[in-house]
């Protein structure tokens, strides 16, 4: 397993991490679906042991994934492995226990605390901040940045995290005409505020292209010397084939793909369509899409890790070792161009608003 050393956190940590919010199973959090189906615990654990006898080092949950469940099981882990070389991240800003608010008073503690016992650990490398919601005008925010920076020095935490929004760039926040702009100059100001060390942020084959005028996410990330995790890099299964066009579109209560706007027939088939033209360049099986999706994060930037979602062992391990052969920049652009019209029909259908629930995924 490859090492990256993460800037912001000061560690080395594996490249390739695991990304424990599906293994959360299904879960509904203030009346919204947030888990994921098809989820058996024990098959879950022996994925997050897999991962760690393949060299993960890094493992990301949150107390929403799963409302705990995701948590207990990597606690589970650590108790039968070092801790002291792995990187734990935890996240809190979505779950609300019995508080009014997510970062109420003393709820971040409150909640930092139980993640803890359920960890079975008594420090975090990396906490995050998780929504971008503080409540009405902000309310919440100074004590909720206050807090989480007291837990630093206490030693309860190493690092702070902060979530990155999936399409930015820094120039849009000051362009008025621009769709993202008031969710640009947002980010800006609560990075500003929250100062933090490591951001985290969606990328995959999927994700919008930037010019040479606009400086994205990675530049930004690496001007302000912070860490950066890529997330939903498999596009939750879509980019390795994991649903045909034809794939019903119900699923269970408390699964999070309802409703979803990726699960959709329109998108389905343009996806397939995309990655029926990637086969004929790179082969059609899954382990090969698998190795064009994590290829394409991991090449993006020497310095950002990258997180792999898993229901079991047999999903983390083929995720971990079908690396292959680095892509070329004729391969990177032959991937752009055909998933150019996913691409598109994502930019028109884009979420208006940044706090909405599925947009919380790791």
């Amino acid at each position: 397993m490859d090492r990256r050393q993460l800037p912001g956190l000061d560690r080395e940590v594996s490249a390739l991490g695991a990304g424990c919010w599906t293994i959360g199973g299904l879960a509904t959090n203030r009346g919204v679906p947030i888990g994921w189906a098809g989820v058996d615990e024990d098959e879950a654990f022996a994925g997050l042991v897999r991962a760690h006898d393949l060299g993960v080092t890094l493992f990301d949950t949150a107390d929403v994934y799963g409302l705990g469940r995701s948590e207990r099981l990597l606690g589970r882990l650590l108790q039968q492995v070092n801790r002291s070389p792995l990187v734990i991240s935890s996240k809190v800003g979505y779950f609300a226990g019995t508080a009014i608010h997510p970062y109420a008073a003393g709820q971040v503690r409150r909640q930092l605390l139980t993640s803890l016992s359920n960890l079975g650990t008594d420090y975090l490398d990396l906490y995050f901040l998780h929504a971008s919601d503080f409540g009405p005008d902000g309310r919440y925010l100074d004590e909720a940045v206050e807090t989480i920076h007291r837990l630093r020095r206490e030693g309860l935490i190493r690092a702070v995290g902060m979530r990155a929004p999936h399409e930015f760039a820094v120039e849009w926040a000051t362009d008025p005409h621009h769709p993202q702009a008031i969710d640009s100059a947002r980010f800006l100001t609560l990075f500003e505020r929250i100062k933090p060390d490591v951001l985290t942020a969606r990328y995959n084959l999927l994700s919008p292209l930037y010019g040479p005028d606009e400086t994205d996410i990675f530049s930004f990330a690496h001007h302000h010397q912070v860490g950066l995790l890529l997330k939903q890099v498999l596009g939750q299964g879509l980019l390795i084939g994991a649903r045909s066009p034809s794939s019903p579109l119900a699923f269970p209560t408390g699964d999070h793909r309802q409703g979803g706007s990726l699960f959709t027939r329109p998108m389905l088939r343009a996806i397939h369509d995309g990655l029926a033209t990637l086969s004929q360049r790179f082969g059609d099986s899954r382990a090969d899409l698998t190795r064009i999706a994590v290829r394409y994060a991991l090449q993006r930037d020497p310095d950002a890790a990258v997180l792999l979602g898993f229901r079991n062992a047999r999903q983390i391990g083929s995720n971990l070792t079908c690396l292959g052969e680095p892509l070329s920049s004729d391969d990177i652009g032959a991937i752009q161009l055909a998933m150019s019209s996913v691409r598109d029909m994502l930019t028109a259908s884009r979420p208006v608003n940044p706090n909405s629930p599925q947009e919380h995924s790791a």
